[in-house]
């Protein structure tokens, strides 16, 4: 295996208890209370946005024309493929772009987005794409496994649009540049730098557990 395929094996625990978490297991079954999706959905697309920056200072840490084109081509897919699910929600509740500017980022949004834009600001490239592929690395692994583990009851499922998505082999083949570039550019690290990039993976992985659990229970602060 990879060591960017690796990396989920090293943050194992809090991997599994987000995907056992009431909030996603509530997602596969249709049960989830429809207030505590609008919760993680306003504080999703508010997340989204700054994600969409830490993109856009890799850019900058990128040394080829190629890295360039493909962390663009990821950027754009958060806003004119990922995004649209948001949208498509965003319908069901009534809430306008007014509505989403007007939103306030939790205290937990805020921690988990601005350790990434500060890793955006010092890190290397490695280290950006590190902290930025946890968030789809747990998507597609959790959407694809709600959606076999509850495909007796998707149909009909309100959230069946979210799974949909997030098991989409579109959105898994969006994540496939991030691992082998990740694999390229760790190829040379010393076993000090490699464990710094799998430092960084496992912090990202906990900051979408604490993200699961702020939205189950509304939580905008400690």
């Amino acid at each position: 295996m990879s060591f960017s395929r690796g990396l989920k094996a090293k943050a194992a625990k809090v991997w599994e208890d987000g995907y056992n978490h009431p909030f996603v297991q509530e997602l596969g079954k249709g049960t989830l209370d429809k207030e505590k999706f609008k919760f993680y959905l306003l504080q999703d697309i508010h997340y989204l946005l700054q994600y969409a920056k830490v993109f856009a200072q890799a850019v900058v840490r990128a040394e080829t024309e190629e890295q360039m084109v493909q962390l663009t081509a990821v950027q754009n897919y958060i806003f004119a493929g990922e995004m649209n699910v948001h949208r498509e929600y965003m319908s069901r509740f009534g809430i306008t772009s007014a509505d989403v500017e007007a939103y306030k980022p939790s205290l937990y949004n805020r921690c988990y987005t601005s350790n990434m834009l500060a890793i955006g600001v010092t890190g290397s490239l490695a280290e950006i794409l590190a902290t930025i592929l946890p968030c789809g690395y747990t998507y597609a692994d959790y959407g694809q496994r709600l959606k076999k583990q509850y495909a007796d009851r998707l149909k009909g499922n309100y959230y069946e649009s979210w799974i949909e998505k997030y098991a989409s082999d579109e959105f898994a083949g969006s994540l496939e540049w991030i691992f082998n570039e990740l694999d390229n550019l760790v190829a040379n690290m010393t076993d000090k730098q490699r464990e710094r990039i799998e430092e960084i993976f496992i912090s990202s992985v906990e900051f979408e557990y604490l993200f699961w659990d702020m939205s189950y229970k509304q939580q905008m602060s400690y």
